[in-house]
């Protein structure tokens, strides 16, 4: 939703490169700050309205997905570079993945990943 978490100080600082992506998974409601962003290419963070440069995509997850779940997805995706972000043992699945024929990662917290 964009409105609360680490993504409203993650978005302002990468939202001016056209690189970066900021990717949402999950419903935006209207009137949400994701929404607006998804809708205008603009967002209103902390009171302030900035235009965002950087690629925005939604990915259509209703829920969190499972371990199986996410493995069905991929396998949609086998040439995508995949980076585990969030959950308890990142480093295990990214691990699991390669050994499977993804390239994958898990970067930490500030880590820079170049695409």
């Amino acid at each position: 939703m964009l409105s609360g978490g680490p993504a409203v100080t993650y978005v302002p600082e990468i939202r001016s490169n056209p690189t970066n992506k900021i990717a949402f998974t999950g419903y935006q409601v209207e009137g949400a700050p994701g929404r607006e962003l998804l809708d205008s290419g603009r967002a209103e963070i902390d009171g302030r309205v900035m235009p965002v440069s950087a690629q925005v995509e939604t990915y259509d997850f209703s829920a969190h997905a499972d371990r199986e779940g996410l493995r069905e997805f991929l396998a949609e995706h086998r040439d995508a570079r995949i980076l585990v972000n969030h959950g308890d043992r990142c480093e295990r699945f990214a691990e699991e993945l390669r050994e499977d024929g993804f390239e994958a990662s898990a970067p930490g917290l500030a880590d820079t990943v170049v695409c």
